[in-house]
């Protein structure tokens, strides 16, 4: 799993319920630094903070999407839809994180099996 945000709170609450989850996590502090990543090696899916710089989280989602269609992405704090990428509303709710990482584990499998 990639976590890509710069926050230390998201890192310090999803970190731990990722791993808790049974997930290996990687941090990339910026979406620029996500995407390059993606390419160099296979993630169950990408979290992406919507509050970042440089590189947008839309524009990370489009770069990711086109090179891998089918992984499953998830952005934090969104206040648009991006069509196929699940959303956790801010503020968070950890519980509704736990259950996206479920709906994640879910369509990641599928995605490993297409």
């Amino acid at each position: 799993m990639l976590l890509c945000t710069h926050n230390p709170l998201l890192i310090k609450d999803f970190y731990g319920i990722l791993r808790d989850e049974g997930f290996n996590v990687a941090i990339a502090d910026h979406p620029a630094r996500a995407v390059q990543m993606v390419l160099e090696k296979e993630y169950a899916s990408v979290i992406i903070d919507s509050e970042s710089f440089g590189l947008s989280a839309e524009e990370a989602v489009q770069i990711i999407r086109s090179t891998l269609p089918g992984i499953p992405i998830v952005v934090v704090g969104l206040k648009q839809h991006i069509p196929d990428v699940l959303n956790v509303r801010m503020p968070i709710d950890l519980e509704e994180f736990k259950q996206t990482i479920l709906d994640v584990r879910r369509v990641g499998a599928l995605y490993r099996t297409a």
